[in-house]
């Protein structure tokens, strides 16, 4: 079952850490479990839910409001509407809060054209890349080539405030994950595709000296 977050470790661990998901107690653990399995399950649900800085409680539902000065910092909206609680210095902006419910009630049939929407995007950002002619019979060709350029030098996508950004570079990452071509010309296929290639010799260095240790730990426990 493909799932992003099970991709690769650095995937698996971001989603525990930002959740605070650990295995240090059997409670915990059993908690861990659940909820791995329920992401797995529920993959257009959300993956990280956001806490008040306030009041400590989980955004579940309604808004949430953002401060896109400082980091990670969000308030939910009894506390952003209550007087005692002293006011942010910068001004927050107001996001709704997707709980997942929605996405997951999903039907096959919505799913089967979401699916069928990115792979014709797919489709779209190879021919655009690979095309030359300045009269191209697609219509949306030219402006795919305009995304690119948006992509290429938006201020903004460091952050991750610029949706269009976020669109694009999503493609670029599905692309990269199929793509088998050694000079693909799609944008940023190549450095996409080396930097899961390191992350997977990481990977594989780490479960290499994690079945050392584990080796090392047996004979010793057994002599």
């Amino acid at each position: 079952m493909e799932c992003e977050f099970l991709n690769n470790r650095q995937a698996f661990l971001n989603l525990c850490q930002g959740n605070h998901y650990q295995f240090d107690q059997l409670r915990r653990a059993k908690h861990t479990s659940m909820m791995v399995l329920w992401h797995l399950h529920n993959r257009d649900a959300p993956k990280f839910v956001q806490q008040c800085a306030s009041c400590s409680r989980e955004i579940l539902s309604g808004y949430r409001y953002h401060c896109n000065t400082c980091n990670d910092y969000d308030i939910c909206y009894e506390c952003w509407t209550n007087p005692n609680i002293p006011r942010h210095p910068h001004q927050l902006q107001a996001i709704p809060v997707n709980t997942g419910e929605q996405k997951s009630q999903q039907t096959d049939a919505q799913r089967r054209e979401r699916q069928r929407n990115i792979q014709l995007h797919l489709q779209l950002l190879r021919h655009a890349a690979t095309c030359t002619s300045p009269t191209c019979h697609s219509a949306n060709c030219m402006k795919m080539k305009g995304i690119f350029r948006h992509a290429s030098s938006c201020p903004n996508r460091a952050n991750g405030s610029c949706h269009v950004c976020k669109r694009i570079w999503m493609l670029f990452q599905i692309h990269a994950r199929q793509c088998k071509e050694a000079n693909c010309k799609v944008p940023n296929c190549n450095a996409i595709r080396e930097k899961l290639r390191q992350l997977k010799k990481q990977q594989q260095a780490m479960d290499d000296r994690r079945r050392q240790e584990m080796n090392r730990a047996y004979r010793t426990g057994t002599r």
